[in-house]
């Protein structure tokens, strides 16, 4: 989820879902990939783009960057499921699929967003007849207090273990905002729970180009608001009680290290202690690399 204009559904989610369904994806054996593929579909209605054209940018730039991405969550998810967690929480879900595709008896998706894009992606589940049985939405804007209750009230049990998934949300978020999320995730965490986290980051000014993308997602009514510098956005995660196990950068060579695009994987609970920066990938391919020592 990103902040969006007052009743309108995030298009930036929108085109990540798209781009998404281009990539090569794991399937689970009580899953619904089909439904998935349905709720994509629908996406597409009015883009002047069509699959093969974004299979073509697969490995390019923005679209390396959400194909790495987009391996290092399904891989999360399928690994939560593998390990018994019954209860996984997305957080700014968008148009994700996930919980069609990795569908699971006896396991709850919790799908948080704003209430303007969560209430068009219900209505598109409707017209294509998906399973939603598995899912409890929660209506929530992040830049709002009160998440932690939405989510009590959701039937989250914050005494069970949990994923929490939070993909391409925070650096739409003001700094406050941003840590309060990690926080309060923190805060609804069992022991043995893991956070799945995108982090954008970078150590100096934005360039040119840089400025002119946030200025035209700015005016789309989702601006870039929180851009850190790697080693105070894993002091946020630490002093917001996530205890960090891996950080993988996929951040193209290009950059030459000014500017990160972190996957990392947290559990909670622990010493809090960052003793890593992220190892460096650079490829923007399904990137394996880990930040464990």
């Amino acid at each position: 989820m990103t902040p969006v204009r007052e009743g309108i559904a995030s298009q930036t989610a929108r085109g990540v879902a798209v781009a998404r369904s281009t990539f090569p994806r794991p399937s689970w054996a009580t899953g619904d990939v089909d439904a998935d593929d349905r709720l994509v579909a629908g996406l597409f209605d009015g883009l002047n783009r069509d699959r093969a054209e974004l299979r073509a940018r697969a490995d390019s730039g923005f679209f390396g960057w959400l194909r790495a991405r987009t391996q290092f969550f399904d891989a999360e998810v399928i690994r939560a499921l593998e390990d018994g967690v019954d209860q996984i929480v997305v957080l700014g879900a968008g148009y994700d699929g996930r919980a069609l595709r990795y569908r699971t008896p006896n396991v709850v998706f919790f799908e948080v967003d704003h209430p303007a894009t969560q209430a068009d992606k219900r209505s598109r589940l409707h017209e294509i007849d998906a399973p939603v049985d598995g899912i409890v939405f929660v209506e929530a804007d992040f830049t709002e207090p009160g998440l932690g209750g939405r989510l009590q009230n959701a039937g989250h049990d914050a005494r069970r273990r949990s994923l929490f998934v939070c993909e391409g949300v925070l650096r739409y978020l003001p700094e406050h905002w941003y840590r309060e999320l990690l926080r309060v995730s923190a805060e609804r965490a069992a022991p043995g729970s893991v956070l799945a986290v995108s982090v954008s980051t970078r150590e100096r000014a934005p360039d040119d180009r840089e400025r002119a993308r946030e200025q035209a997602l700015a005016e789309s009514g989702e601006a870039v608001l929180t851009v850190p510098p790697v080693d105070i956005a894993l002091d946020w995660l630490a002093s917001a009680g996530w205890t960090v196990d891996s950080v993988t950068d996929t951040s193209d060579e290009s950059t030459t290290g000014t500017r990160g695009r972190l996957l990392v994987r947290a559990h909670a609970g622990g010493d809090n202690e960052i003793t890593r920066r992220p190892e460096r990938c650079g490829s923007s391919r399904a990137c394996r690399c880990t930040g464990s020592s």
